[in-house]
């Protein structure tokens, strides 16, 4: 009688390890999934004892391809990176509203109680940076434009943020021209001078207060960018 044994080499997911969801870098949405590679001793050709594990890997559960385990640690730090990302553009967002909002309100030498509630208001929709937030509003409130700091968080803005994310900041601030019922001639040529800085067509301003006396400012980005 013969005896048929030798060894062979078989995948076996790792179950204690949950799969990365849509996360394969070749078909994009194909979940990868944790597996290793283990020789086995067989008889007669069918596995019988498990032997060394020959390798680790994590296999796309779509298009099948592998990556070495590292690919985890890729992915997690890009991710880690997209959401600094985020959260730094939020930070950027946010400095130059409440700096061009603070600006625009002091142009005429008064902070009325409706301009004020608007800025707060604005602050309060950004709870996580409100330290930051306050401080430029209380150093603009003091000293306007001074070492150019408004414009340069425009600056900022603009070389951060998309178009539409710098047009619906700006119509976000534009509130404090309404705030007191009248738009005097300093705020309109300001407003420009922001649309400009942002890299944006001064000639948008018209657009900018038509949607929001029509308190529609939601639509502005999108239209600017069509």
């Amino acid at each position: 009688m013969f005896i048929l044994f030798g060894t062979r080499g078989l995948k076996h997911a790792v179950n204690d390890s949950p799969a990365i969801p849509n996360a394969c870098p070749n078909c994009s949405n194909g979940n990868l999934v944790h597996k290793l590679y283990r020789r086995w001793f067989t008889l007669f050709f069918i596995p019988v004892i498990p032997l060394d594990v020959i390798d680790r890997f994590y296999e796309c559960d779509k298009c099948s391809s592998a990556y070495n385990e590292s690919v985890k640690e890729v992915l997690e730090r890009s991710q880690e990176e997209i959401d600094n990302a985020e959260k730094e553009a939020k930070a950027t967002y946010a400095k130059a509203l409440i700096a061009s909002m603070t600006h625009m309100s002091t142009i005429d030498n008064h902070l009325d109680e409706a301009e004020e509630r608007e800025i707060n208001d604005a602050i309060a929709q950004f709870p996580e940076l409100s330290a930051d937030l306050v401080g430029i509003y209380e150093h603009v409130k003091l000293n306007g434009n001074k070492d150019n700091q408004v414009f340069n968080l425009l600056n900022e803005a603009r070389n951060s943020l998309s178009q539409e994310a710098l047009v619906n900041l700006l119509a976000q601030a534009a509130v404090i021209l309404l705030a007191d019922g009248n738009i005097e001639k300093e705020e309109e040529a300001l407003m420009k001078e922001y649309l400009i800085a942002c890299g944006l067509p001064k000639d948008l301003y018209p657009t900018l207060i038509g949607k929001l006396k029509a308190k529609d400012i939601k639509e502005i980005g999108a239209e600017q960018l069509n």
